[in-house]
């Protein structure tokens, strides 16, 4: 009896999996794609027509950078300071300032033009790592997205499976309800990821101006493996110096002006010169007129009164300069161990961008290698399907796991570039998540 039924079982799933065509649709575009996953370093390749509209990601960072707020107002910055730099030339010439005063203004509107175009680069770096972010970040949600939808059909087909096998009496209830709330679940997240997608596209749209609804985006992602020629520390260090050169120079400007010797003696703001106008302003007296002075007494008056009154003034001059000199040296100070500390902190955040960049490179050669198995898998079952040895509902469960297979792939790739990137251009990392 057994016997008879497991052949009946047998025959109806059998017609099942092979009526209609021999090669289901699902199965067929399945293959297609796991076919065509062979260019750039095995990473998954889409299957666009030449009439597809596609947006590469290329496209995508020119329609930022050249809508984009942030560099508009670098470019502003620019403008002004250079017209900035030009008033301050002119106020030198007209002023006759000394040559180190005049030295350390041209020095200083030099370096802070260079700091700023040096921004516009290290923002248009930022913007063009966020595009690429979002942009890898929405093609791998369409990826998790398909394979979802393959993978809920393999689910409903087993539903089917199941409740066929109930009707036989082999299996129970509880065994189809299972299967009925996997389908539930996978619908839930399903849903949850399309709509993460929606936020995703519009967020998209606000940075770049492109509705990605409306082109298919271009699924490819180089590999590139990167190699330090040399000592490490010493590559790492000359990054560090090139996102920190214009403040150290502002600083060592500042701090070659405003030295302690010459720049006190220069300017009168010496502690002797301190001592000497808080004298003098003690010793002032302020002078009054009486009532009915005569014009010889009113004259004596008020050159007493420009004594005195030059004398406090020179005294709270000379308070105020120095305390503007003193704060300056310490602004150098404070900006000194500042610099420091964050060249040690970028220090150790690009040693371990370059330690995660090994293990990253591991993750993508072990990911490439898995791809390839399940290629070689997936070929051998579609070989057993066409033959009528293997059920559409395991023939689809393979196609879904290559489908995973390439989703850990690409995002192996898109997290060894992201560190590549963050190891040549720090900057981008630390700016990427703020700018439009």
């Amino acid at each position: 009896m057994r016997k008879n039924i497991n052949k009946i079982i047998a025959f109806a799933i059998g017609v099942s999996v092979m009526s209609g065509s021999i090669i289901p649709v699902f199965a067929a575009d399945s293959t297609t794609n796991a076919s065509t996953t062979t260019t750039t370093a095995s990473n998954a390749a889409s299957t666009t027509t030449a009439n597809s509209n596609v947006l590469t990601l290329d496209d995508a960072i020119k329609s930022t950078i050249s809508m984009s707020n942030t560099l508009a107002l670098d470019e502003q910055n620019i403008a002004y300071q250079d017209k900035e730099n030009d008033i301050t030339k002119k106020s030198d010439d007209f002023n006759d300032v000394n040559d180190d005063k005049e030295k350390y203004d041209d020095n200083t509107a030099d370096t802070k033009l260079d700091q700023l175009k040096q921004q516009r680069d290290f923002d248009e770096d930022s913007l063009t790592q966020k595009v690429t972010d979002q942009y890898n970040s929405i093609v791998t949600q369409q990826m998790q997205i398909d394979m979802a939808t393959k993978n809920l059909a393999v689910e409903n087909k087993k539903l089917q499976d199941a409740k066929l096998k109930q009707s036989l009496g082999i299996q129970t209830s509880i065994d189809v309800q299972t299967s009925e709330l996997q389908i539930q679940k996978d619908q839930n997240s399903l849903t949850t990821a399309q709509n993460k997608l929606k936020d995703a596209e519009y967020s998209f749209k606000v940075l770049t101006g492109k509705d990605v609804t409306q082109y298919t985006l271009d699924k490819d992602i180089k590999f590139e493996p990167f190699k330090i020629d040399g000592d490490v520390d010493t590559y790492l260090d000359n990054v560090i110096e090139s996102q920190l050169s214009y403040k150290e120079e502002l600083l060592k400007i500042s701090k070659d002006y405003y030295n302690d010797k010459d720049y006190e003696s220069d300017n009168g703001l010496t502690t002797d010169d301190l001592d000497t106008a808080e004298t003098a302003a003690k010793d002032a007296v302020k002078p009054t007129l009486a009532d009915g002075a005569t014009l010889e007494e009113y004259e004596q008056y008020q050159n007493d009164l420009a004594k005195y009154n030059g004398a406090i003034s020179n005294y709270t001059g000379i308070l105020s300069k120095r305390l503007t000199y003193l704060t300056t040296k310490l602004g150098n100070y404070q900006s000194d161990v500042t610099i420091t500390n964050t060249k040690k902190q970028l220090k150790d955040q690009l040693r371990s961008y370059y330690t995660n960049l090994q293990t990253y490179e591991a993750s993508v050669n072990y990911c490439k290698n898995e791809v390839q198995l399940y290629n070689e898998q997936l070929s051998n079952a579609k070989l057993k399907y066409d033959l009528g040895i293997m059920t559409e509902s395991d023939y689809n469960a393979q196609v879904v796991s290559t489908l995973q297979a390439q989703i850990d792939l690409r995002n192996a790739i898109v997290a060894y570039n992201q560190n590549k990137q963050y190891i040549q251009k720090p900057w981008s990392a630390a700016y990427s998540s703020s700018l439009y």
